[in-house]
């Protein structure tokens, strides 16, 4: 059904050409709302054009306080010099950052600064405690603790200068404490309104150590020299698309984010060289009638991460509506070996259920042909790779959540031991990682962009098939986990085997975006007959398997109805940051008791409030897409999206 096309696209697209875009985009300091960002949009931009494609530059105004949709933005970014030195007790000065060497090593969006400082150390910094027994005012914070999370205390509360951050992630199994003592862990400011701003430097794990060792056995502070010569003003956000005519005026979408740091080469000059190498070769492909002209056009999109997406539909509201699908790119470049990763396939969530993460997996398994088994009898690939259901942190979230609607799963290369450090350069970009999911999603479009009736009736099989796999699996596991009585967790069985039949029968009526006449009854009727088989084959086991006494909302709560005013998922920190000192810091307190309610929940949540379901009926459906059940948490959270103006809360009229 697709290896041809496959074949075809994987003959085309360039492993190779697309590292060497990588490498290109990477030698740019590429931070949201920046000259050098800028500068990466013109680039690309202008090879597109020269490849012949369609492609247009946009500009976006921002600043302090706008919005896009519920999205706060912030001004533009601009500095000329940074650096940080150790003055020496006898003379001279130990050079310990310096911008124009190493970009990293100044915190992105710092202010001007110029002059002396004191030198404390402070151990955690993101509570009151920390500072006990120390004097910030006017110096220099060294903390291991992102900038941000300390920002409250050492800044706004104590009247720190600046901060100096030597601070590393860890991942145990492919980046264990002290894996990475030379580079720089990527951290940021970022300025919404309101703030009390400051200027801060990122140090290696052995230089903070160093640092710290002298402060230790010195006498009197540590003395620091520090000069920032920066400028926050309104400015622009750019993005880029370019497009190819099919015969009609439905869209498929194409996209990564071009933004992040020098170099960052992974993360995401990989995906956004691998979306301009796969434009090339469909554009290539269809001009010289190796492909036919396929029935949608394909857009493809490069913008800042988040920011871009909610500024990009904000202004072209009127696309949303024939996008049927799109995809996602965003660190699709990693070298396994080196970077410890798995090929990654997020799907949407169940709130916006469909075929697209079944049709990316289906293409996915039709990749092995890589190495032959002893007895030549198999074809498996030479790659590790996974599935896994919806994640926040990239821009597929945005498109995907119901208010917007377009179907959008993401490709990633995940973990990266390499990630948001100095250390991601381009010579842990794979060409073969590249030329894969180049493959991958240069088919996944193509496919989508072509697909009838014909491709839409194997689709509906290929759904039903792993749908019965899938559900299968799942039963199996909590019946091998009940039979060796472990702890059951989340809603019973029952209702999750019903709320799986009813997302499948969901997802099979998603397809008639490719095809209107498509009828999906007779596939809705097998799936629910697979299901409801493969329940009355564990029933007795787990019938009786799960958790007793749960918690509820009030009857009065329950029955709250969330209203959205913006499209799009909300971030909550922006918000936050206008409430006065005193109520912010009572409503983080009352989000901190309910810490099972994450980020991620919090999102499908805010997903599954459509202008009807009350906050009793959201809360068993996160539950049934999470396993994660917290009355308290999500009475909380709608309850400062009301007071933050982002919802209304109110009864079932309103």
């Amino acid at each position: 059904m697709f290896q041809a096309l496959l074949s075809t696209i994987q003959n085309e697209a360039s492993g190779v050409a697309a590292k060497g875009l990588a490498a290109k985009i990477s030698q740019w300091h590429r931070i949201q709302a920046s000259p050098m960002y800028r500068e990466a949009a013109h680039w690309l931009h202008t090879t597109l054009r020269g490849w012949g494609l369609q492609s247009e530059l946009e500009s976006y105004p921002v600043a302090e306080g706008a919005l896009a949709w519920g999205e706060l933005l912030f001004d533009e970014w601009s500095c000329e010099e940074g650096w940080l030195d150790l003055l020496q007790p006898g003379g001279g000065a130990l050079r310990l950052a310096d911008y124009r060497a190493v970009p990293l090593s100044l915190l992105p969006r710092s202010i001007s600064a110029d002059g002396e400082y004191e030198l404390v150390v402070v151990d955690g910094g993101d509570r009151e405690e920390d500072y006990a027994g120390r004097d910030v005012a006017g110096r220099l914070v060294l903390t291991r603790s992102s900038p941000m999370s300390v920002h409250r205390m050492a800044i706004e509360r104590f009247g720190a200068a600046g901060v100096i951050f030597d601070g590393m992630r860890s991942i145990p199994e492919i980046c264990p404490p002290g894996d990475l003592p030379d580079d720089i862990q990527y951290s940021s400011w970022w300025w919404y309104g309101g703030e009390t701003r400051a200027f801060g430097f990122a140090l290696s794990p052995r230089a903070g150590a160093a640092l710290r060792r002298r402060a230790a056995q010195s006498d009197r502070p540590l003395r620091l020299r520090a000069r920032v010569r920066s400028r926050l003003a309104p400015g622009a956000i750019e993005a880029v698309s370019a497009r190819i005519q099919g015969e009609s005026d439905e869209e498929v979408l194409l996209m990564a984010h071009l933004c992040h740091p020098a170099p960052c080469a992974n993360d995401n000059a990989s995906g956004a060289a691998a979306t301009m190498e796969v434009a090339r070769a469909l554009h290539e492909l269809i001009g010289s009638g190796r492909l036919p002209r396929p029935r949608r056009s394909i857009r493809f999109l490069w913008v800042p991460e988040m920011t871009g997406t909610y500024l990009y539909l904000a202004h072209h509201e009127e696309l949303i509506g024939r996008v049927v699908a799109a995809l996602n790119l965003d660190m699709v470049g990693a070298d396994q070996g080196l970077c410890g990763s798995v090929n990654m396939v997020v799907h949407t969530s169940d709130a916006l259920p469909s075929f697209v993460g079944d049709l990316l997996e289906a293409i996915r398994d039709g990749m092995g042909g890589e190495y032959h088994t002893f007895n030549g009898r198999a074809d498996p690939p030479l790659f590790r790779y996974a599935s896994t259901p919806i994640s926040n942190g990239s821009d597929h979230y945005i498109l995907g959540d119901p208010s917007v609607g377009i179907p959008t799963p993401l490709i990633i290369e995940w973990p990266d031991r390499f990630y948001h450090t100095t250390a991601d350069t381009i010579e842990k970009v794979s060409p073969v990682t590249l030329r894969r999911n180049m493959a991958l999603a240069g088919t996944y479009i193509a496919f989508l962009a072509s697909a009838g009736g014909r491709e839409v009736a194997w689709l509906a099989r290929e759904m039903n098939a792993r749908f019965t796999e899938g559900l299968s699996r799942k039963l199996q596991s909590a019946v091998t986990a009940a039979l060796g009585d472990e702890r059951p967790i989340g809603a019973p069985w029952e209702a999750r085997v019903a709320f799986r039949i009813d997302r499948q029968r969901a997802a099979l009526a998603d397809l008639r975006r490719l095809d209107p006449t498509f009828d999906p009854a007779p596939f809705q009727a097998a799936a629910r007959a697979s299901g409801e088989l493969l329940w009355a084959q564990s029933r007795e086991v787990l019938a009786g398997w799960h958790p007793v006494g749960r918690e509820d909302l009030t009857a009065e709560t329950a029955a709250l109805v969330p209203r959205r005013l913006q499209r799009g998922p909300l971030s909550l920190g922006p918000h936050l940051a206008r409430l006065p000192a005193a109520e912010r810091e009572a409503a983080m307190a009352e989000l901190r008791r309910h810490r099972g309610f994450d980020g991620l929940t919090a999102d499908i949540a805010l997903y599954w409030a459509d202008g009807r379901r009350s906050l009793g009926e959201i809360l068993d459906l996160v539950e049934l897409e999470t396993q994660t059940r917290s009355p308290g948490g999500l009475h909380a959270h709608f309850a400062l999206l009301a007071r933050l103006g982002l919802v209304e809360l109110g009864g079932g009229g309103a």
